[in-house]
């Protein structure tokens, strides 16, 4: 019969073969999405994603990278102050911007997009601009198979499904919550280890 060490060393030598192939898997899965992924429109942070003149932010023009890159870089203190909270981070524009950065490099920049897009939605005062808005977000954003489709449960999107024939200021209320909950416990803590936080950490060579 075979020793115990005998068996530890075959089950380790499967569990490394299984490893491997998972990996091959999700790199070769993740390759195929891409492939898919139909680019969305962009947005920079200080953008109006629906303004009361209902002129879409343009789909080109914008290098992301790039965009980001030119950004004059903050005060050291500015940077400092988002370590307090994801709220204080998003009350800067440029913490705006980083951290969309961030979450673009980790394929999830559709959560602070659709965030940002429901703060504006919020915002809006006639009917008719709340109608065509909330198809913009909702075909954006929530329905199976959109361009960004966010990561919520199905019972929380067949909601919304329901109230776009009506909707109202607060139909994208829950979402954002779960949205905003999934940034703050999940990519803030990983956004300040982050090197893109680091490096704004950095004293510039004109300091």
């Amino acid at each position: 019969m075979p020793s115990a060490q005998m068996f530890v060393r075959r089950c380790r030598r499967t569990c490394k073969r299984a490893r491997s192939a998972l990996l091959k898997t999700t790199s070769r899965y993740r390759r195929q999405a891409d492939g898919h992924r139909t680019p969305g429109p962009q947005y920079r942070a200080e953008d109006q994603l629906f303004p009361s003149s209902l002129s879409h932010v343009r789909r080109s023009d914008i290098k992301r990278r790039g965009m980001y890159r030119k950004a004059p870089k903050p005060p050291i203190d500015e940077v400092v102050s988002w370590r307090q909270s994801l709220k204080k981070l998003q009350e800067s524009k440029t913490g705006q911007l980083a951290f969309r950065e961030f979450l673009r490099t980790e394929y999830s920049e559709e959560n602070i997009l659709f965030w940002l897009a429901c703060e504006e939605y919020k915002t809006i005062t006639t009917s008719n601009e709340i109608a065509i808005a909330a198809k913009r977000i909702y075909t954006e954003f929530v329905q199976v198979d959109a361009p960004r489709q966010i990561n919520i449960d199905c019972g929380t999107r067949q909601e919304i499904t329901n109230s776009m024939s009506q909707p109202t200021l607060s139909c994208f209320d829950k979402a954002q919550r779960l949205i905003y909950k999934l940034m703050k416990k999940d990519c803030y803590p990983r956004f300040l280890k982050s090197e893109i936080y680091q490096g704004l950490l950095e004293p510039s060579e004109a300091s």
